[in-house]
């Protein structure tokens, strides 16, 4: 599953705008963060797990705390491996890109 899914999949049921695209954006910086290498895994995936566990709790807000948790563990260790396969794919451009071009 590409991120975009990732993010839309984790964004079905809110239909505020606003908040869709303040997630989305919040998810592509610290993917761009963690690209960049100025913060460590542990960091970003404990942002990100708190951006999914704070949408999650608005869009469920009939499930229990532990519930959401273990949702949002779920959904933050999937964007952590599609961050991984982002990184890898960024460095192989710009690692070998050049090469192809001639």
């Amino acid at each position: 599953m590409s991120l975009q899914a990732k993010i839309l999949t984790l964004l079905a049921g809110v239909n505020d705008p606003t908040l869709r695209l303040d997630v989305a954006t919040t998810i592509n910086y610290l993917l761009n963060v963690y690209i960049s290498g100025n913060a460590d895994e542990k960091e970003i995936y404990t942002s990100i797990y708190e951006v999914c566990k704070d949408v999650l709790t608005f869009k469920h807000p009939d499930l229990t705390s532990e519930e959401i948790e273990k949702i949002a563990k779920d959904f933050a260790n999937e964007f952590i491996a599609l961050f991984r396969i982002q990184r890898v794919t960024r460095r192989s451009i710009i690692r070998f890109g050049r090469r192809m071009l001639f």
